[in-house]
């Protein structure tokens, strides 16, 4: 290595880690058979859509409906990027891909704030890199990177603001969470409440222990210091998410109504849930282990003490409400942070490592065996070229901080190679050019399912989803084009009866068929025996769903 790249500028260093971090994360995302689900090719592809269609920005809607469940500020970004790049699932993407970005940032500035070293927080974020929900979601046009990145980017400024009291910190925070209440409210107040709570109910790291009484005196102090800045930051934040509400419920008042309705019973629970523990777990592999160990067996230090006091304020309303692992993702910074203290102050064990990863290694060879048995030889080679060095590095590096880089690289290809080459190799959701050209001028609703799951996308336009055709009878006009499921035909055709309309059959194919989530693909009703059958025949057909286009006759 020569003299002038030893020395080259931290910056530069940083920009090749931010560069890396953004391959990592957006390789294959413009694939249309890449990894989906359905909250992003029902909402989060087709708002934006019909938001252009409609020419409206402040109240989004889908299928000529006001959606009020959720705050439109992504909404509002990703018809941005249509606008300025073209509607594509590259331009719709990059949005998560640039949160993903900055929480990876945030975190590294947070290891650098607690721990007073880059190293740490270059540590934490390379990290995180490698978890596997931020693998997956970041792919994904959905709420749940961005709300996370928001409201970690407006705990940074807000310990900016602590250290050196300016109004230009301060104004940042207010942005940024009013930012995160328009994507997510309750979840952004979690994600930032958590690391604010356990800020001011832990000792200082850099003083003496102090008792929680200690602490609370300190807490009040301050906050009776600092009145009238917490006053006009918290009204600064609140101020567009109030007047977006104000005029939602004033605008369409049943909508709003019916829409929180929805989104209460959706959220209930019938008692407490460890959902969130599992949750956890799944979203940090192969970390997982290293994280706990780190947490058991650095837990008397003032970092851990404060950095678990985040993480479990973090879950602790999860374990009360009905939720799903992504709403965990702020959850994040505190145990990367938590697995980076580990490595740099931890003993040298290799069982954390080991058992790791034992997930990912199943996970990624059973998608090596089935790119191999399905006929991709060429893309199983690819993925085990990188299933390979990660067994070998997890299996053999000690847990310290000098094998830190081969256990983050080894991670982060792993999942990158596996969900942006060797997943879309599946041909999941896979449409073909003629059912795309069918859509592009002509009226077409889908019809249940919805299939094909990303045609909205690929031909440009939101489309309507109906699941009953009375839904739109008054819509219905001849050439008009239903796509249905095979699974749905018998009722399809029961309500073609039942509203006086006659259809034919224009075309059919088949293709493997997101289920909900992007890692279900079998057809509905799938059985073992299906799945024996793909597999000794080396052809997924048994597994396929039969997509049918009728067209509405005079």
């Amino acid at each position: 290595m020569s003299l002038s790249t030893q020395h080259a500028p931290r910056l530069f260093w940083f920009l090749a880690a931010f560069l890396f971090a953004g391959l990592v994360l957006s390789l294959g995302i413009s694939a249309p058979t890449g990894l989906t689900g359905k909250d992003e090719y029902f909402l989060g592809l087709r708002i934006p859509l019909e938001m252009i269609e409609r020419n409206n920005w402040w109240i989004p809607f889908i299928d000529a409906e006001p959606r009020l469940r959720k705050p439109p500020f992504i909404y509002w970004l990703t018809r941005l990027s249509y606008e300025s790049f073209g509607a594509s699932l590259l331009s719709a993407r990059l949005v998560t891909i640039s949160f993903s970005l900055l929480l990876l940032a945030s975190t590294a500035w947070l290891g650098k704030y607690f721990s007073g070293k880059w190293t740490t927080g270059l540590l934490a974020a390379g990290i995180m890199l490698g978890f596997a929900g931020m693998a997956t979601e970041s792919r994904r046009l959905m709420l749940d990177i961005p709300v996370a990145a928001l409201s970690t980017a407006a705990f940074c400024t807000y310990l900016a603001w602590l250290k050196q009291p300016r109004w230009r910190p301060l104004l940042l925070t207010a942005g940024l969470l009013a930012a995160a209440l328009m994507t997510k409210g309750p979840v952004a107040l979690v994600a930032f409440g958590s690391g604010f709570v356990a800020l001011w109910l832990t000792p200082d790291v850099t003083t003496e222990a102090l008792s929680a009484q200690s602490c609370i005196s300190r807490a009040c102090q301050h906050f009776k210091q600092h009145a009238g800045a917490y006053i006009v930051c918290g009204a600064l934040a609140c101020l567009l998410p109030a007047l977006w509400y104000m005029d939602a419920i004033h605008t369409y008042p049943e909508q709003f109504s019916a829409a929180a309705q929805d989104e209460i019973e959706a959220r209930s629970n019938s008692g407490p849930s460890f959902a969130p523990l599992s949750g956890l777990l799944l979203l940090t592999i192969p970390w997982t282990l290293i994280g706990l160990n780190s947490l058991f067996r650095n837990r008397r230090a003032p970092e851990i003490r404060r950095l678990a006091a985040w993480l479990m304020i973090s879950l602790l309303p999860f374990f009360f409400v009905r939720s799903f692992e992504r709403y965990l993702l702020g959850s994040l910074p505190a145990f990367a942070l938590i697995c980076a203290y580990g490595l740099q102050h931890g003993r040298s064990e290799r069982w954390p490592l080991k058992l790791g990863a034992l997930l990912p290694t199943f996970a990624v060879g059973l998608l090596c065996a089935l790119l191999w048995r399905w006929e991709h030889g060429t893309t199983a080679l690819i993925v085990g070229g990188a299933l390979v060095p990660f067994i070998l590095v997890w299996n053999t590096q000690a847990n310290n901080q000098t094998s830190a880089p081969s256990l983050i690289l080894s991670a982060a290809l792993l999942w990158s190679v596996a969900w942006g080459i060797g997943f879309p190799s599946l041909k999941v959701n896979a449409t073909p050019d003629t059912a795309i050209e069918l859509s592009k001028n002509r009226q077409l609703f889908m019809f249940e399912g919805p299939q094909p799951a990303l045609l909205p996308i690929l031909s440009k336009r939101a489309m309507r989803h109906v699941q009953h055709l009375h839904d739109a009878n008054n819509l219905l006009v001849a050439g008009s084009i239903i796509s249905i499921r095979q699974e749905d035909e018998l009722r399809f055709q029961g309500e073609l009866r039942d509203t006086q309309r006659n259809a034919r059959e224009i075309y059919r194919y088949q293709s493997l068929t997101t289920a909900g989530s992007g890692i279900r693909f079998g057809k509905q009703g799938s059985t073992w025996q299906d799945w024996q059958q793909a597999w000794q025949e080396r052809s997924p057909q048994h597994l396929m769903s039969t997509v049918i286009f009728y067209e509405i006759l005079p």
